[in-house]
């Protein structure tokens, strides 16, 4: 055969390095450290009682199954998995310290998901945190963690009838995806930057909304091109399993955001201009006082749950 022509010695070859390489991700990211703080949540008794395999193995994290409910994602505190990320948090006001980035990274997801469990979008509930290591609700059901939507079939024989020939389902799906991206946008001030049918679980005809460790406030410089290109995945996916008359990306991105692109012009083009104009406009007044702003965040959610625990519990 021609060299350019894989055969099966190549794919299984490459099945093989892709299984070396999640089984090193997650021995590297199960190091003593990480062993300590899953015993001690495990002699506490509050949570599980034992670990019960890896639910999904990345570049960044690696994602264990805590018993029945819970979902733990431990992740990799090595600088070359993160030389990517800066991007992200550049100009986010609560985390200043680039240095600090890799220490962090587990707290920014913890905060984001906080955010967005306040504005009722669905997603993982966080519960602890300690260090690299964050407890979670497990989206799914009986212990089996939910399907991410590039692994749901749209198209098989069961469900086409319920959903390929359904138009207006899978509108509706659709519809749904930019609903949470708007609530995330007007509520929680967050705009997600990496969301795709990778970073989305449908469960139970609803979508969840997860991996948000690099979800950025509203206010970074570049907030506006990471909305367009979420955006454009969405409508990029949907298009892909046969969804029709989608709406352009300027009409959800003028419904999300409350700006008015002209639909005629490029779209990026006036996105790119637009923040270039505003870089230095301030665009929320809580942007110079975070932590008055996380804390009245905070009161209000103690005050309607009737609770009164201490804030720092969730930390260690």
């Amino acid at each position: 055969l021609p060299l350019n022509v894989p055969t099966g010695d190549v794919v299984g070859e490459k099945l093989s390095n892709r299984d070396k390489e999640e089984k090193a991700t997650y021995e590297q990211s199960i190091d003593a450290v990480t062993r300590m703080i899953l015993y001690k949540w495990i002699n506490s008794g509050k949570f599980f009682d034992s670990v019960e395999g890896v639910i999904a193995t990345g570049k960044e994290s690696v994602v264990l199954h805590g018993e029945q409910h819970f979902a733990i994602k431990v992740y990799k505190m090595t600088l070359s998995e993160f030389k990517n990320r800066s991007e992200y948090v550049y100009n986010d006001y609560r985390f200043k310290n680039p240095r600090g980035v890799l220490r962090i990274w587990a707290e920014k997801e913890f905060m984001n998901l906080h955010r967005m469990v306040r504005a009722g979008i669905k997603c993982p509930e966080p519960v602890r945190l300690k260090k690299h290591v964050m407890l979670m609700s497990l989206i799914g059901s009986n212990g089996v963690a939910a399907r991410k939507l590039k692994d749901v079939v749209w198209d098989d024989d069961e469900h086409k009838t319920d959903y390929l020939s359904n138009q207006d389902f899978l509108k509706s799906e659709c519809n749904m995806y930019f609903q949470a991206m708007t609530c995330m946008y007007e509520e929680c001030r967050l705009v997600h930057g990496d969301l795709s049918e990778f970073n989305l679980l449908y469960h139970d005809g609803d979508v969840y909304v997860i991996d948000v460790s690099q979800a950025m406030d509203s206010s970074h410089p570049r907030a506006l091109f990471f909305l367009l290109r979420d955006i454009e995945n969405v409508l990029r996916f949907f298009g892909k399993i046969g969804t029709e008359n989608l709406p352009s990306a300027t009409e959800i991105f003028n419904e999300i955001t409350s700006l008015s692109m002209d639909p005629e012009k490029n779209l990026m083009v006036q996105v790119e201009n637009f923040e270039k104009d505003n870089r230095n406009v301030q665009l929320h007044e809580d942007k110079t006082k975070p932590a008055d702003m996380e804390w009245r965040l905070y009161d209000a959610e103690i005050a309607a749950s009737g609770t009164h625990e201490d804030p720092a519990a969730q930390f260690n």
